[in-house]
């Protein structure tokens, strides 16, 4: 008996052996199969390399003083990689401690010469603008104009260290 339960064991060791390597299962692990990361694209908006503005030039009826100023998307080898528009603010307004020159017309226009905003006397000129995309840097010329045309009976109300007007640029650049 004790053979035949030898061999009826030694079966079942062998069928149990023969059942549990048919029935394995196979693992396998593969690490990275995907990896990626985002970067910030490069969004700069600079003052440019002409500003001409200068305080306290002096002007007389029937004369005009003219500046310029300009803004860039790119700072040195950085080149902003995003299409921006451009909200321009130009702020006319009585300097500190003075009153406003009435009669004086301010004009601003774009490097085409085309006339994008015009105040008399006080107030803000808002216009836009904006950069294409593109791989190379880009830069707009802006020219400021202030005039006193000179053909009124009361120019003479206006002259004087009492009289002065402020002019202020300044530009907000949004991704598009």
């Amino acid at each position: 008996m004790k053979k035949v339960l030898t061999i009826i064991a030694l079966v079942l060791v062998l069928s149990t052996s023969v059942i549990a390597g048919t029935l394995a299962m196979y693992t396998t692990t593969i690490d990275n199969v995907a990896e990626g990361s985002v970067v910030a694209k490069e969004f700069t908006l600079v003052q440019g390399g002409t500003d001409t503005f200068t305080k306290d030039v002096k002007i007389a009826p029937s004369e005009t003083t003219s500046w310029q100023f300009s803004v860039k998307n790119y700072n040195g080898n950085v080149i902003s990689e995003t299409a921006m528009g451009l909200n321009f603010a130009v702020d006319v307004q009585a300097e500190a401690g003075k009153s406003v020159i009435a009669p004086l017309v301010v004009t601003v226009k774009n490097s085409n010469g085309d006339t994008v905003g015009t105040v008399n006397s006080s107030g803000r000129i808002v216009f836009n603008d904006a950069f294409a995309l593109s791989p190379t840097g880009q830069e707009k010329t802006y020219t400021v104009s202030v005039n006193w045309p000179g053909d009124s009976n009361s120019d003479i109300n206006y002259a004087g260290a009492n009289y002065g007007t402020d002019v202020k640029v300044s530009v907000t650049g949004t991704q598009q």
